[in-house]
C-alpha cells in the first residue's frame, strides 16, 4: 500500500467507502424492511382476528355441538377465512384449546403440536394477546386469546408464519443490493478514475516542482489551470520557487562577497563549530599554519593541540567564556597571534568558534632586532665613554701636570670620541636608509677611476697589515650613474673588512668588469674566511665575526650593512661567498650609465 500511487489509493479509498456505505444503507433498509413486513403481519392478523374471525370462533366453541361437529365447523371457518387471514405458503391458523394447549382445529392437518413460542406462551399462561416482534425469528406468530364462559377456560386462535415469502422478498432484496454494489462500484472506479485524474495530474507537476526545488532548479513554474484549491497550491509553489530563487540567489551573491573578502584579507581565518567541525577556512590560514590537502576531519582541541596551543573547545561551551582569547604559535620561524572569538546563536548559546590568525612575524623579528640593536649600541658606547671617563678622572687626579702622560690620555679620549661620532654617523645614516630618506647626488661616475684611488689611499694600510693589495681590470669598465660619495664609501667599506680579516702574507684582490648590462666588483681575499653560521649574518648590523679584533681595528659592526643599503639603493646587488679558513669573496653587481 505504500508503494502504490495516489490515484490507485484514491480509487481504494472511494470504493471501499462506498461498498461500506453502500452495504450500511442495504442493512438498514433490509432490517427496517424486516421490522415493517413483520409489524405489517401483525396488524392484519388484529384486523382479520378481531373484525369477525374470533366472534366466530368462540361462537362455535360455545355451541353445544359435538367436539367433531365443533372441529368441522372451526376447520371450515377457517378455510372460508383464509382469504382474510392471507394462509398458504407457509402461514397457517390453528385453534388451541386455552387449558392445555392443544390444538383443536388448522389449516394444517399435518401439524397437530406445537412448539411454544414467546407470544403463545404469553396467550396461554397470561391470557393476553403475543403479538411481540423478533427480528432475528426464523418466523412470524401472532395468538390472540379468547375468553370462554368462565376465567379459566378460554381459547387462543394461533397465526404461525415461517416468513418464506418474507424470505423470497429478502433473497431478492439481497440479489438487487449486489448489483446495486456491484454497478456502485463500477461507478465509484470510474468516477474515482476522473477525479484522481484531475487531482494527481496536478500533483505529479507539483512533485516535479519540488523535485526541481531539491536539485536547486528554481526558474521553472507551473501554470494554475484551476480555480480551486489545487490552483491556489500551484501558485503557492510558483511564489515559494520565486522567493527561494530570489533568497538563494542572495545568499549565493552574498556567500561569494563573503568568499572574496575573506579570500584577499591578509588575515588567516578558521570557523569551527560547537562539534569541533571545521565550518570555514581562507588561503591565508592555509599557508600560514601549514594546512595542505583535505580540511574536512580537521578538529579544533586535536588540531591546536598540535601546534602545542593550550585551548579547546570546553572553555567557550561550558565556562561560559565570551571574551576573546589570545594565543601566541611558532610554526617554523613564523609566529603568528591567534584570536579566539565565541560566536552566538538566537538563543544566546555559544554557535562555535570563529579563530583569527595574525602574522606578526616581522613586527616580532623587528621587535627583537630594536632590542638586539639598542643592546649593541649602548655596548659600542659603554666601551669608548667608560675610557673617557677613566682617562678624563685620571688626569683631573694628578696627570696634568704629566704631559707626556696627558697627552697620551687625550689622544686616547680623541680617538675614542672618533669611534663615537663614527658610529652616530653611520646610526644616522642607517636610520635614514630605513625612512628611505637619504638623499643620493647622482652623476657619471668613473669606476675605474675610484677603484684606484681607493687602492692607493689603502695602500699604505695593506703593506702595515703585510697584505698585497691588487686591481685587476677584467674588461673595459663602462661609467655608472650613481652617487661617487656613497658608492665609493661601500666600496672602502669592504676593502677596509677584507684587509681587517687578512692574514700576514696574505693578499686582496679587486676585480672590476663588466657583463651584459651591468658592472661588477669582486673583492676576494685569502684570509680566515667565515663559517656558514657567520656567513648567514654577515649584512646584520653590529655583527662582527671576530669582535676582539675588529673592536681593535675600530670596527662597529655596521660597514657591510651599510654597504649592502648603499648597492641596493643603486638598483644593485651584493653577494659574499666565503670558506673558513680559506677565502671570503664579495661581488657587487651595478646597472651601467643610461645617460640619466
Amino acid at each position: 500500500m505504500r508503494n502504490m500511487g495516489l490515484k490507485f489509493k484514491l480509487i481504494i479509498y472511494f470504493l471501499v467507502a462506498n461498498m461500506l456505505a453502500l452495504l450500511v444503507i442495504n442493512a438498514v433498509f433490509m432490517l427496517s424492511s424486516v421490522s415493517y413486513v413483520k409489524n405489517r403481519f401483525i396488524s392484519d392478523m388484529d384486523y382479520a382476528v378481531q373484525n369477525g374471525f374470533a366472534q366466530s370462533v368462540q361462537n362455535i366453541m360455545s355451541s353445544s355441538s359435538r367436539d367433531f361437529v365443533k372441529r368441522y365447523r372451526l376447520e371450515q371457518l377457517i378455510s372460508e377465512s383464509s382469504g382474510a387471514l392471507r394462509l398458504g405458503g407457509g402461514r397457517n391458523c390453528y385453534v388451541i384449546d386455552g387449558v392445555n394447549g392443544s390444538v383443536l382445529a388448522s389449516s394444517d392437518s399435518s401439524e397437530t403440536a406445537l412448539d411454544t413460542t414467546a407470544n403463545l406462551d404469553a396467550a396461554l399462561s397470561k391470557h393476553t394477546k403475543g403479538a411481540s416482534i423478533s427480528l432475528s425469528a426464523e418466523y412470524s406468530d401472532y395468538a390472540y386469546y379468547i375468553k370462554s364462559g368462565s376465567d379459566s377456560d378460554g381459547y387462543i386462535i394461533y397465526i404461525k408464519d415461517d416468513n418464506s415469502a418474507l424470505n423470497a422478498e429478502l433473497h431478492n432484496f439481497i440479489v438487487i443490493s449486489i448489483w446495486i454494489l456491484i454497478i456502485g462500484g463500477i461507478l465509484t472506479v470510474l468516477y474515482v478514475t476522473i477525479v484522481s485524474r484531475t487531482i494527481t495530474i496536478p500533483l505529479k507537476r507539483l512533485i516535479k516542482r519540488a523535485e526541481n526545488f531539491s536539485k536547486g532548479r528554481y526558474d521553472a513554474s507551473v501554470e494554475p489551470e484551476r480555480g480551486d484549491e489545487i490552483g491556489v497550491l500551484t501558485q503557492t509553489f510558483n511564489n515559494v520557487g520565486v522567493v527561494m530563487s530570489s533568497s538563494i540567489n542572495q545568499k549565493v551573491a552574498e556567500k561569494h562577497k563573503v568568499d572574496v573578502i575573506m579570500e584577499h584579507v591578509t588575515n588567516g581565518i578558521m570557523a569551527f563549530d560547537t562539534d569541533q567541525n571545521l565550518i570555514h577556512i581562507n588561503s591565508a590560514a592555509k599557508r600560514m599554519l601549514k594546512i595542505e590537502g583535505d580540511t574536512d576531519d580537521l578538529k579544533f582541541d586535536s588540531f591546536f593541540e598540535s601546534l602545542h596551543v593550550d585551548i579547546c573547545m570546553a572553555e567557550f561551551m561550558y565556562l561560559e567564556k565570551y571574551a576573546t582569547e589570545i594565543r601566541d604559535i611558532s610554526i617554523d620561524m613564523s609566529h603568528i597571534r591567534a584570536y579566539y572569538v565565541p560566536f552566538k546563536m538566537e538563543n544566546e548559546r555559544t554557535a562555535g568558534v570563529v579563530c583569527v590568525f595574525e602574522d606578526f612575524t616581522e613586527q616580532f623579528n623587528l621587535e627583537a632586532a630594536r632590542q638586539k640593536f639598542v643592546a649593541e649600541v649602548s655596548h659600542e658606547l659603554k666601551t669608548p665613554l667608560m675610557i673617557i671617563k677613566g682617562y678624563a678622572e685620571t688626569l683631573l687626579n694628578g696627570y696634568m701636570d704629566d704631559k707626556k702622560m696627558a697627552t697620551k690620555f687625550l689622544n686616547t679620549i680623541n680617538d675614542e670620541t672618533d669611534k663615537m661620532n663614527s658610529l652616530v654617523k653611520n646610526l644616522l645614516d642607517l636610520s635614514k636608509f630605513d625612512v628611505q630618506k637619504f638623499e643620493m647626488k647622482k652623476e657619471v661616475v668613473s669606476l675605474d677611476k675610484m677603484l684606484t684611488g681607493l687602492v692607493d689611499m689603502f695602500k699604505l694600510e695593506a703593506e702595515n697589515e703585510d697584505i698585497e693589495l691588487n686591481y685587476i681590470r677584467s674588461t673595459d669598465i663602462p661609467q655608472i650613474y650613481a652617487d661617487k660619495d656613497q658608492i665609493e664609501r661601500a666600496v672602502r667599506n669592504i676593502i677596509s673588512n677584507a684587509i681587517k680579516y687578512g692574514v700576514k702574507g696574505g693578499y686582496v684582490n679587486i676585480y672590476a668588469g663588466s657583463i651584459y648590462n651591468e658592472i661588477y666588483i669582486k673583492v676576494v681575499d685569502n684570509g680566515k674566511g667565515m663559517t656558514e653560521e657567520e656567513l648567514s649574518h654577515v649584512f646584520e648590523r653590529f655583527y662582527r665575526a671576530d669582535t676582539a679584533r675588529t673592536r681593535e681595528k675600530g670596527g662597529t659592526g655596521l660597514g657591510l650593512s651599510i654597504a649592502k643599503e648603499i648597492i641596493e639603493n643603486h638598483g644593485g646587488s651584493i653577494t659574499i661567498e666565503s670558506k673558513f679558513g680559506e677565502y671570503t669573496k664579495v661581488t657587487i653587481h651595478l646597472p651601467m650609465a643610461s645617460g640619466e
